[in-house]
């Protein structure tokens, strides 16, 4: 350099060759053309992305050096420097013409730039070799820009090229702003001023490929042991006591209807998992002290339940834990579908014996014979339970059907209950061995009451009511069951849901009666004009507590807090509507079984 100072702009003032030789010691020339292909074959070895970075960090670092060079000279101010860089720009060949369309400064610090390029090199070259782009391509001079502004300015500047000849426009535009203005939006274009070793990313993904292969081997392992045991016939316990030895993760599998139908390893709390519905495999925080990996079991294209792995606190799953899981899901629906059709066919066979019995197509040696292969004590005691719903909302009938009877075979299995589940008349009917059902140590009511939340859980928007049989001695007296728990059905109403057909009195004969128009007949035989008359239902009150009492006016009197001669009227008046002498008493039996049965419906109360 001189020995006196010399200002940046004069020196833009001589010959290039001048220029060149004041501001470098030594200058190589490239053609574009070389340049270009060198380019390509990039593209080919290292891929565009990191083509992209190669040449933004050469621009970056041609950038600083004519920066430092800049520095070197004396400035008026320090945007001298930076109107220098169109200059410097054009004095390499990037460009014909750089044009500041817009700074905005404050005192010595940067907040904005807007340039315009006129014919850069790499739009031109892209665009003899390329179609339209749809990104911008003048990588290099957005490198070049950055490191200039970032030396001469000294604080950390990005340029952004935001229009380019290659993707159509007229010309070529970028933003030159700091880093810290920039924010989010420049993240991705950080990355390009990096240099990144293609060694180190290769052994990176050696290394992520000898995990990966670690990790099929494992998960193959476990994979066959589970099939091993598959084939073992040893059950879906055996497949998470498996996945807790090998992973050391507490594991359970729940049905369709989230009961958890076995597990290993602790859980503190029930679960609640009906808001953990997917048809993928997810992971999901369940509270603050525990969250679940879990994969959907699918059979019968439906999702038929899933298997889960804990986590405790703040842990997380790894790539082989959603393998290990997702192969026990499957190794799962494999042994839930075995069971399945196990189960169907032996209650299909259980139901089509029942069936037979009711119909009385098989002879008494015949059931005794298949009562003895479906291990059906024949000399046991059996209660039988009938269940009428009211199907609602659902148009097909027979496969709601076969769905409930599924989810009551399902509750009579959970407890070990030795049962025959089937349907006949639009009602399930259930056979239940008495002996298996006093192993659970409760009454009657109680069991029943159990059945009805279990329907309900799922069924909740319909109506289930119970009729119940008496406990027989004899299994050839199935058919006797069968017509008790119809008996006991009939005196179900709104207001009671069960019925015990030990609790009916003498109206229970009628109720066995299968058509409903005889019973109604009956009723309206003896006690319609009654009926029609006493809205309020006091006549048929009083006659009832009459009856009730021996027919002793004095005692019915007492009783009802009614005087002698208030209640002889109201008789007298019933006798006369009626057309029947209150003392004849084989008609009084009738009307007092007329109003029974009006009372076991629950059409008046008493």
């Amino acid at each position: 350099m001189k020995s006196e100072p010399v200002k940046l702009k004069d020196v833009f003032d001589s010959q290039k060759e001048s220029v060149v030789s004041e501001l470098y010691d030594r200058v190589i020339t490239i053609p574009i053309e070389a340049r270009t292909a060198l380019k390509k074959e990039l593209f080919k070895v290292i891929g565009e992305d990191r083509t992209k970075g190669v040449f933004t960090r050469y621009g970056w670092h041609c950038g600083v050096s004519d920066g430092e060079k800049a520095k070197l000279f004396e400035w008026d101010s320090v945007w001298d420097a930076v109107y220098a860089g169109p200059k410097f720009h054009r004095l390499h060949g990037y460009l014909d013409k750089v044009e500041i369309l817009e700074i905005r400064t404050d005192k010595d610090q940067l907040e904005f730039i807007n340039v315009l390029w006129v014919n850069t090199f790499e739009a031109e070259q892209y665009l003899k070799n390329h179609p339209v782009s749809t990104e911008p391509v003048c990588h290099t001079l957005c490198g070049y820009v950055s490191g200039y502004l970032s030396t001469v300015l000294g604080q950390p500047i990005l340029v952004k090229e935001v229009e380019c000849r290659a993707m159509g426009h007229a010309e070529c535009k970028c933003i030159c702003m700091p880093i810290e203005k920039w924010g989010a939006e420049i993240a991705n274009e950080q990355g390009y001023y990096q240099a990144t070793s293609i060694i180190k990313e290769l052994d990176e993904v050696t290394e992520k490929l000898k995990t990966e292969r670690d990790h099929l081997t494992k998960a193959n392992e476990i994979h066959q042991r589970l099939i091993e045991e598959l084939l073992s016939k040893q059950g879906i316990q055996k497949v998470v006591d498996i996945l807790y030895e090998t992973t050391g993760l507490t594991a359970f599998i729940e049905d369709d209807n989230h009961q958890i139908l076995v597990q290993a390893g602790a859980l503190e709390e029930p679960l609640d998992l009906r808001k953990f519905k997917s048809k993928h495999t997810i992971f999901t925080r369940y509270s603050g002290e525990f969250s679940l990996l879990r994969t959907p079991i699918f059979y019968e294209q439906q999702v038929k339940g899933y298997c889960s792995f804990v986590y405790s606190g703040q842990e997380q799953p790894n790539e082989l834990d959603y393998m290990i899981i997702e192969k026990a899901g499957l190794a799962s629906a494999i042994i839930l579908l075995n069971e399945n059709i196990k189960v169907n066919a032996e209650q299909n066979i259980k139901r089509s014996f029942l069936d037979d019995i009711l119909e009385r197509r098989l002879t008494e040696e015949e059931i005794y014979k298949v009562s003895y292969y479906l291990n059906f004590d024949s000399a046991s005691t059996y209660w039988m339970l009938a269940i009428d719903c009211d199907r609602k909302g659902h148009e097909h009938e027979i496969a709601f059907n076969e769905e409930l009877i599924r989810s009551i075979n399902l509750f009579l299995n959970e407890r070990n209950i030795h049962a025959i589940v089937s349907q006949k008349l639009d009602k399930i009917i259930v056979l239940i061995e008495y002996p298996s059902f006093e192993k659970l140590n409760m009454d009657q009511s109680k069991f029943i009451g159990h059945l009805f939340k279990h329907c309900l859980v799922r069924y909740s928007q319909h109506k289930f009511c119970i009729g119940v049989s008496t406990v027989n001695p004899k299994f050839m007296d199935v058919i006797v069951l069968y017509n008790e728990t119809l008996a006991a059905l009939r005196a179900t109403n709104d207001q009671t849901n069960v019925s015990y057909f030990k609790e009916l009195g003498i109206e229970s004969v009628l109720f066995q009666i299968q058509d409903d128009m005889l019973i109604d007949r009956f009723v309206d035989q003896h006690i319609g004009k009654l009926l029609a008359i006493d809205k309020e239902f006091d006549l048929i009150k009083t006659l009832y507590a009459y009856i009730n009492n021996g027919n002793s006016i004095n005692n019915t009197s007492k009783k009802t807090s009614m005087s002698i001669s208030g209640l002889r009227y109201r008789l007298a008046k019933i006798s006369e509507i009626l057309n029947q002498d209150l003392t004849d008493t084989q008609a009084l039996f009738s009307i007092y079984l007329a109003i029974n049965i009006l009372k076991t419906k629950g059409t008046i109360t008493i």
